[in-house]
């Protein structure tokens, strides 16, 4: 490979990450009055800033009160409702005449 096919070469690997690297990192803001905090992105953007458990990061939200447990919760509730459901069908198919 000659040396121009090499620059090329990696001139495509490095250009894809350009616009990447051209944001900025968002800057955490937290409000004094509920005590929540905020992203806030230089491009003017913002969002509420979630804890590794998926809740608020507001000082009235507890951290054991995690959107990540209650979906497992409800989906093992499902999944047990969809077993009661095949067996009752299964027993229904199997008892017919």
């Amino acid at each position: 490979m000659n040396r121009s096919a090499r620059w090329c070469a990696a001139a495509l690997l490095v250009l894809p990450a350009m616009p990447v690297a051209a944001l900025d990192r968002p800057v955490v803001w937290r409000d004094e009055d509920t005590g929540c905090a905020y992203l806030l992105t230089p491009q003017g953007g913002i969002t509420p800033r979630h804890r590794r458990d998926g809740t608020l990061d507001c000082p009235d939200v507890a951290a054991g009160t995690g959107m990540v447990e209650n979906m497992g919760r409800d989906i093992a509730r499902g999944l047990d409702a969809l077993q009661r459901e095949v067996e009752r069908l299964r027993e229904r198919y199997n008892n017919r005449p």
